[in-house]
């Protein structure tokens, strides 16, 4: 199994996706919230790039069946149903409703990367079933972290570099790493006792925390809290 990372979000050629498992990530915090969504009861998430396609999409169905989550500059848009923060997300609020989510970095990622086969939602809140998925399906794994507007995200490298080290370990074949997914590897090691320091240390977690919006930062730092592995698949993401 070859396993690869791409340390800035920029799109691959369909080359590159054909006949790999792709794992998106963005722990600050779309599948942070896409994965918690989804373990709260959500029929449904369709990730879209701007908030004027979520506006307009969202009349195409019909009247309470769907809602509008996202953020620009961290916070909430105006006029939608959520922001950006997983615990907004309850069973109460979301359960068996649709949820149309546009974000600054994540939601993006999905498309770029919509060419695949098999795209998972990756996150440390579901970290250790995403790598039991990704060793069922038996491919080669490429992790697309999302970045923080095309820049390197610390956050997100770590997590991709737990799972690339959970996945060497447990794994009865043999694995083949590159020098990008090696080097995620000893990022994570160095914040294997604290995946929030990684978190705080990072831009993004710093531009949270003056939002005050910290509390994020230790939610979404939490592990395998749900075994849930969603699939993005013909623009939908589902359980």
């Amino acid at each position: 199994m070859h396993i690869d990372i791409q340390f800035v979000p920029s799109p691959p050629t369909l080359e590159i996706l054909s006949n790999k498992t792709i794992v998106v990530i963005d722990v600050l915090r779309a599948t942070s919230v896409i994965v918690h969504a989804l373990s709260q009861g959500a029929a449904e998430i369709i990730p879209v790039t701007t908030v004027e396609e979520a506006s307009h999409l969202v009349k195409t169905f019909p009247k309470g069946s769907t809602l509008l989550g996202g953020e620009r500059e961290s916070q909430r848009i105006k006029g939608f149903d959520f922001g950006n923060s997983p615990k907004e997300y309850t069973a109460e609020r979301v359960k068996g409703k649709r949820l149309i989510l546009t974000t600054t970095n994540g939601t993006k990622a999905f498309h770029s990367v919509a060419g695949a086969e098999d795209v998972l939602v990756g996150s440390f809140l579901n970290i250790r079933a995403t790598v039991q998925r990704c060793l069922d399906l038996g491919r080669d794994i490429l992790f697309f972290p999302s970045g923080d507007e095309g820049r390197f995200s610390l956050e997100d490298v770590v997590c991709g570099g737990m799972l690339i080290d959970l996945i060497a370990k447990k794994s009865d074949t043999r694995i083949d790493l590159t020098d990008a997914s090696s080097s995620a590897c000893i990022v994570y090691q160095r914040f294997e006792g604290s995946l929030v320091e990684a978190l705080h240390l990072s831009n993004h977690g710093k531009d949270l925390m003056a939002l005050g919006l910290g509390e994020d930062l230790f939610y979404c730092a939490q592990t395998d809290i749900t075994d849930l592995v969603p699939t993005f698949r013909d623009g939908v993401i589902r359980k």
